[in-house]
């Protein structure tokens, strides 16, 4: 592939939707240019980091790599819309994942203990609970469903907005704007989907959610934030709400994405299937590796603060580099055999979940979530198989299935 068109490539959404030529650019890439200068038409150009020992770099020196300029790769028009709509920001939201330094640390410390491994597991008999509801829903179906759109969507997305004490009938709702903030350019997110249109019919639910909990604090997560005070300072609504956003977003979608491939790469080797659900000890190692093939998260964008040299050239002070996490989690330099999926891979130093200070505030909780729902599935689905055939996002953004249409039978239940 020339340079243009590789350069095309990089920013497509449709490339993503077919993984096969997804990969055929990794391996381009990580053999001919890794740290690659990339000028698409109708975008601003960019520094595209493939490998994880870059992006690792990149990750230790917040310092000089900023995250406020720019969250995530935009073309022109998008640009413009979002600019547009956000005065002249190139984000519509102010969230913990567009701050810097000080005020990020600050911000992030707002739930940083409330998402730490010993308060997570505190959560996990309502988590056992949303398991058991979706799996019954699947029971309900009659062995027979789109394991996206009916079940892998739907059992993050309870448990968090059941933290956020949010009404379930809302779920649509957020499930509608999360895939047109996380891809506009999806068939699913509708003809005329925009992000900066998404966020503010986003910002507009959640300002009530922020109005209702600081009149009527409970013991919710969506108080905890309403009512929360950074550097002695009540937090402000955009912040509040923008701290929603990326819960009800970010905190369903990515695990979702992650269940769903998992599923998916199951199916796709049976035997790999067989020793999970003969071994439940295999259950942790087979989800880290889950994470590592979903890369549930593409690209974050960071903008250079000063030059830097890294692998061997400059980057300027001003230039943007997207963080390809997706292509890092194929470095063939670390990950042996990397487009093979291998449920007992060890190490596994994967990604998926960022690097450095911006690493996912709530990958202790997506590390429980899954195993959680693997656990009620295999206790009671029998068998299960493809029915069709499944369908992925187009997204440069984000990772994930749209459609994953399966058969099943689920076992019989012992007589009373």
């Amino acid at each position: 592939m020339d340079t243009a068109r590789l350069d095309q490539a990089l920013v497509s959404h449709d490339l993503y939707a077919n993984p096969e030529k997804a990969y055929e650019v990794f391996r381009q890439l990580h053999a001919e240019d890794p740290l690659h200068w990339t000028d698409p038409k109708g975008h601003h150009p960019f520094w595209a980091v493939t490998k994880r020992a870059d992006l690792a770099e990149v990750g230790r020196r917040n310092d000089v790599f900023l995250s406020s300029v720019q969250a995530f790769l935009q073309d022109d028009e998008e640009m413009a819309l979002t600019m547009a709509a956000s005065g002249k920001k190139t984000a519509p939201i102010r969230t913990i994942i567009t701050m810097d330094g000080d005020e990020h640390k600050a911000y992030r410390g707002i739930l940083q203990g409330y998402f730490m491994p010993a308060n997570i597991r505190t959560r996990l008999p309502q988590l056992q609970d949303c398991a058991r509801k979706l799996v019954d829903k699947m029971e309900a179906l009659g062995g027979e469903c789109d394991f996206v759109k009916d079940i892998a969507v739907y059992y993050p997305l309870l448990f968090i907005t059941t933290l956020m004490d949010l009404p379930e009938e809302d779920h649509d709702k957020i499930l509608r704007l999360t895939m047109r903030l996380m891809a506009p350019k999806d068939e699913q997110a509708g003809e005329g989907a925009s992000i900066a249109a998404a966020s503010k019919e986003f910002g507009a639910y959640f300002a009530g959610v922020v109005a209702d909990r600081r009149a009527n604090p409970t013991e919710d997560l969506a108080s905890l934030i309403a009512n929360a005070e950074v550097n002695g300072e009540p937090i402000g609504v955009m912040e509040a709400v923008s701290y929603y956003i990326v819960l009800a977003t970010a905190g369903h979608d990515t695990t979702s994405s992650t269940l769903s491939c998992g599923i998916h790469q199951l199916l796709k080797h049976p035997d790999q299937f067989a020793e999970l659900r003969a071994n439940p000890m295999a259950v942790p190692l087979a989800v880290e590796e889950m994470f590592r093939f979903a890369s549930p998260v593409k690209q974050f964008v960071r903008t250079a603060a000063q030059d830097y040299e890294l692998r061997g050239k400059t980057i300027r002070e001003g230039d943007a580099l997207a963080l390809f996490f997706h292509f890092a989690n194929f470095d063939p330099e670390v990950y042996e055999d990397p487009y093979a999926f291998r449920i007992n891979r060890a190490p596994n130093r994967h990604i998926a979940f960022g690097m450095g200070a911006h690493s996912c505030l709530g990958q202790h909780l997506a590390r429980l979530v899954i195993p959680t729902f693997l656990t009620e599935f295999n206790e009671r689905v029998e068998s299960i198989e493809l029915a069709g055939d499944p369908k992925c996002v187009a997204s440069n953004r984000i990772s994930g299935l749209s459609s994953l249409p399966v058969r099943y039978r689920f076992r019989q239940k012992a007589a009373a």
